[in-house]
């Protein structure tokens, strides 16, 4: 079953299909934490503190995954990895996971590893086991789909990730010993597959 919406509960009915303008609905309406950001526009939701550096180790995030098995970003040190955080409710979200599947389709057998972390359901709650399954069998995922044990909004994944690029999606590029070597606000596929060339080539 597909997802019903990819609006929060509470904004209007264009705000994330409107969000390639500078100020969309979302921040016009004042619609709670919510507003247009990001490169091209592609990523919706209000910056926080504690951000993430690229260079820096990789702030672990720990929580469960779609089979309801325990998860945990830092298992996949040794390889490279691309740490997709995203919400339910977000359009660019859903319309981006394809291509990850495709990304991790192309270089897993040289070390790629793709990792969903949703930290948000359709109503800005917290993801269930229940979200997770529906996430991935929406998108037909092979790749891990975890949530954030720590929360939403003071969570690891958007405290530290999220709050680094201004919204959702936010894709970040780890390198084998699990350091941050790319970080940014929408899929820029270009720019990520030549980067995952880069680091897996090393």
């Amino acid at each position: 079953m597909r997802l019903m919406t990819s609006i929060p509960r509470g904004l209007p009915a264009g705000c994330l299909m409107t969000a390639m303008l500078p100020f969309g609905p979302c921040a016009a309406q004042g619609a709670p934490g919510f507003h247009p950001a990001g490169a091209a526009g592609r990523v919706c939701l209000a910056v926080r503190a504690r951000a993430q550096q690229v260079g820096q180790p990789a702030a672990d995030i720990k929580g469960v995954d779609q089979n309801g098995a325990a998860a945990d970003l830092a298992q996949f040190k040794g390889k490279v990895i691309l740490l997709d955080v995203s919400t339910m409710w977000c359009v660019w979200c859903q319309v981006d996971a394809p291509a990850l599947e495709n990304l991790y389709n192309t270089y897993s057998n040289k070390g790629l590893k793709v990792v969903t972390c949703l930290t948000e359901d359709s109503n800005g709650a917290a993801v269930t086991l229940a979200g997770l399954k529906q996430w991935a069998g929406t998108y037909h995922l092979t790749t891990p789909v975890m949530n954030d044990a720590s929360g939403t909004s003071n969570g690891v994944a958007e405290s530290a990730y999220v709050s680094a690029s201004g919204g959702f999606p936010t894709l970040v590029l780890i390198d084998k010993s699990f350091n941050v070597q790319y970080l940014a606000g929408g899929l820029d596929l270009p720019a990520v597959t030549a980067k995952i060339q880069a680091l897996l080539a090393q």
